[in-house]
């Protein structure tokens, strides 16, 4: 485990939130740490001051203003200072020691709210802005931007500042025909890639949505990788659907062989020998090596379609 997770374990810790095998591997950590130890006592602090200003002397429409002048500061930013600096100037210009307190503390709140949210609720994390470019945060909520993975290098606000980096992912829509390549680009990369089945799924019907579709030896690559690999029967199914359909080469013809070995649906492997038989009826030959795998087919496997199969393709070679 690295410093940024038990990072992350000391604000869970902070409110509770860590199970007995997590407390006590960060306490563990905490005695060799000294950093660790420095950060937690920070981030306490930061809960003190929080907790100190929430003491109620503050009337409503106080509060009010406050965040109303707060607001409209972040708004009519449009400079490259970073949010931490353009909070802090903004309490600096503030004459009213009362609205000064009210503004510190909500400004530490939306922090601790803020960076909260994103340790729980974070769903997609790229490569944080270089801390020397530092972005227009005003733009970025404006333009459907997602921020995550928040992370402070300097959580102390006893100065009036503090810093921190983030995340900052937008989403991206695209809109083309199915033989456009960079269409079937993105298509590819999510039934290789996504976590759920059910967008693995979709990527693979889209690209067989369209009759006469066009696709390169990359695209063909990837769906027999799918083959070969997914964790989901349903998927590798759909996957043969469609290699069925793209011209036969050696390839397929090696990736049919190994679900008819391999795979663990039995259903597929019925697949894979018709799309076998298929093949030698339309002029593929098998060399010795094939032969002996329909012959062991023949004799040894559980299911009997598939041994009857295999007979009919031997039977073309005697």
């Amino acid at each position: 485990m690295n410093h940024n997770e038990y990072k992350k374990l000391l604000r869970l810790s902070l409110f509770g939130e860590l199970n007995y095998e997590e407390q006590n591997l960060l306490e563990t950590h905490l005695e060799e740490c000294e950093e660790c130890r420095v950060e937690l006592e920070k981030q306490k602090n930061i809960l003190t001051l929080i907790s100190s200003n929430k003491i109620t002397e503050v009337d409503d429409n106080l509060l009010l203003e406050a965040r109303s002048q707060l607001r409209g500061a972040i708004r009519n930013e449009r400079t490259h200072k970073s949010l931490s600096n353009g909070i802090g100037d903004f309490i600096a210009s503030l004459i009213s020691p009362r609205i000064r307190l009210a503004v510190s503390g909500i400004t530490l709140i939306l922090v601790g709210f803020i960076s909260g949210y994103l340790i729980f609720h974070s769903t997609s994390i790229n490569p944080a802005n270089p801390q020397n470019d530092q972005p227009d945060f005003t733009s970025l909520l404006q333009n459907d931007v997602r921020i995550s993975n928040i992370n402070f290098t300097d959580s102390d606000a006893s100065d009036g500042n503090i810093e921190f980096t983030f995340s900052a992912t937008k989403p991206v829509r695209m809109r083309g025909k199915i033989n456009d390549p960079k269409i079937q680009s993105i298509l590819t990369y999510s039934m290789l890639n996504e976590q759920n089945p059910g967008a693995r799924l979709n990527s693979i019907n889209a690209m067989d949505s369209e009759k006469n579709s066009h696709f390169d030896s990359d695209v063909r690559d990837a769906l027999i990788t799918v083959i070969l690999t997914d964790s989901n029967p349903g998927v590798r199914r759909e996957a043969f659907n469609l290699v069925r359909k793209l011209p036969f080469d050696e390839k397929i013809k090696q990736a049919y062989l190994t679900v008819l070995t391999s795979d663990s649906s039995s259903s597929l492997k019925i697949e894979a020998i018709n799309a076998l038989v298929e093949a030698g009826n339309n002029g593929l030959l098998f060399n010795q090596k094939e032969l002996d795998l329909f012959k062991d087919k023949l004799q040894t496997d559980d299911n009997s379609y598939i041994r009857y199969r295999s007979k009919t393709i031997l039977q073309e070679y005697n």
